[in-house]
């Protein structure tokens, strides 16, 4: 009898590392921080998508999945300032209510100011849809943070092209409310990549 089963490879990986200073938790964010984004936002998730359909696929969008940037360095300017901080890695959404949750508040989110890069708006276009498909996408390594109203981490020295951009806020309240310039944006079923237990 020929046996048809087959064996994948498998690579599993544990860091384990301490950070210095003040760091964080996402659990800290309070009614009336803004949140904000460090980083592109939907790259790698494309980047994904095209190796799954292409093993030899190539390109920014694969780079993005294949050699992801911390942002280590921004994220040290802003911990001190940040009520509430976390890396983005299954996807903005998904991160951001766990963000919410720990902080026993509510995320509310404008769609339309998600910073997209050139090449995904070029692969994947700019409307509701494609901006809901790079915020449920994950492996962006970008950082989500919480900080006071009254703070601009503008004018902090951040890196030369950082990415920035103040996507909403929190509120009393709790979940994901999304939105944008058309009005109020419904929850897509999955917010993200969810690890299998």
């Amino acid at each position: 009898m020929k046996s048809t089963s087959s064996c994948g490879n498998r690579l599993s990986l544990t860091a384990i590392g301490r950070g210095c200073g003040d760091i964080p938790s996402r659990g800290g964010g309070k009614s009336g921080d803004a949140l904000w984004v460090v980083g592109a936002i939907g790259d790698a998730g494309l980047g994904l998508a095209a190796l799954r359909a292409d093993p030899d696929a190539e390109g920014p969008l694969v780079e993005a999945y294949r050699r992801p940037v911390p942002q280590l360095a921004a994220g040290r300017l802003l911990a001190p300032h940040a009520s509430a901080m976390m890396d983005v890695s299954d996807g903005l959404l998904l991160d951001a209510s766990r963000l919410a949750a720990a902080s026993k508040c509510r995320a509310n989110i404008d769609l339309g100011v998600l910073p997209l890069s050139r090449a995904y708006i070029a692969e994947a276009g700019n409307d509701r849809t494609s901006r809901l498909r790079a915020a449920t996408g994950g492996d962006d390594y970008a950082l989500l943070v919480a900080l006071p109203p009254d703070f601009d981490p503008l004018s902090l020295s951040l890196p030369a092209r950082t990415i920035l951009a103040r996507i909403g806020t929190l509120t009393v309240g709790e979940g994901l409310k999304l939105f944008d310039l058309a009005g109020d944006v419904p929850l897509p079923e999955q917010l993200g990549y969810e690890h299998r237990t």
